[in-house]
Parts: structure tokens; C-alpha cells; sequence
């Protein structure tokens, strides 16, 4: 009786465990070759990644070097997107609550962006965490990477 208890026990953890497994497995691998589609992208118009990251649905990467910013999003055909870090002037942190107004709350916190202001008034706008996609145990970790690449990048700004 011990035995297949133990056993109908093991039987529903794996039942439950492996979907869960399954699902980040699939999210990691996804993520490793939407960054090797990056960089691969990125060598084929002459440029070397120096540093990437990866968020959901998102690689960004720098090349330091030539003062690039490149993004690319999660679907099949994607494109690179190259942004000319000496055309920025300014980048923001911009932390909004609910009511669209900046916030220093974390709780509070609804959306987490940050705003690269161009010389030319041509403004984007790249978002680490919105509250209604992405879940909210991430959104210090989201955080955190927004303030990391928001002084990686403003070093690079030649404005």
C-alpha cells in the first residue's frame, strides 16, 4: 500500500511539475535564439554586441563602440531596430502610476519605461514593465534593468 501511494504521488507531481518545466524550458530557448538572431543581425551590418539582455518578448544589446542601440522584438519577422545613441539627448526614467502620473512608489508602480529623447523630436519610448501584461513579482527586477540600461546608455549619448 506504501509503495503505490508513493507512486501515484510521484505519478501527479511529474503530472503537474512537467508542463511548468516544459513552459521555461520553451521561454529560455526562445529567448537564447531571439538573441542570436540579434547578434547575428547585428555582425551582418558590421556591429559587435558588447552587452545584451533579454526581457520578455525583447532583446536589446549595445555596441559601445559605435554608439549603437539595437532592439529586437519576439516575432518571427521581426526586424532590428538600430538606434544612434549620438542623436539622443536626454534619457528618462519614467515610473507612471494609474492615475498617468510619475510615481517613486514602487507599489504604485503601473508602468516602467524609459524615454530616449532624439534631436530630432523624434522620441521612443521603450517599455521594461506594464502592469497589465507582465506579472507584478517582476516588477522590481524590470526595475532594476531599466535603471541599469538607462545609465548604460546616457554614457553613450554624445548630445
Amino acid at each position: 500500500m506504501d509503495t503505490a501511494s508513493t507512486l501515484m504521488g510521484l505519478g501527479l507531481l511529474i503530472l503537474f511539475i512537467a508542463p511548468v518545466g516544459y513552459l521555461v524550458y520553451s521561454q529560455s530557448h526562445k529567448e537564447k535564439k531571439r538573441a542570436q538572431k540579434m547578434a547575428f543581425l547585428a555582425g551582418e551590418k558590421g556591429y559587435r554586441l558588447d552587452e545584451t539582455d533579454n526581457t520578455y518578448g525583447l532583446s536589446i544589446g549595445l555596441d559601445k563602440t559605435a554608439g549603437k542601440f539595437f532592439l529586437l522584438k519576439s516575432s518571427n519577422k521581426a526586424e532590428l531596430q538600430e538606434i544612434n545613441l549620438q542623436d539622443i539627448l536626454k534619457i528618462d526614467l519614467i515610473k507612471i502610476d494609474e492615475d498617468e502620473k510619475s510615481t517613486q512608489v514602487l507599489d504604485e508602480i503601473r508602468e516602467i519605461s524609459l524615454l530616449l529623447k532624439s534631436k530630432s523630436r523624434e522620441d521612443k519610448t521603450l517599455i521594461f514593465y506594464a502592469e497589465e501584461e507582465d506579472p507584478v513579482t517582476e516588477k522590481k527586477d524590470r526595475l532594476d534593468k531599466a535603471i541599469k540600461w538607462q545609465k548604460s546608455l546616457q554614457k553613450y549619448c554624445k548630445a
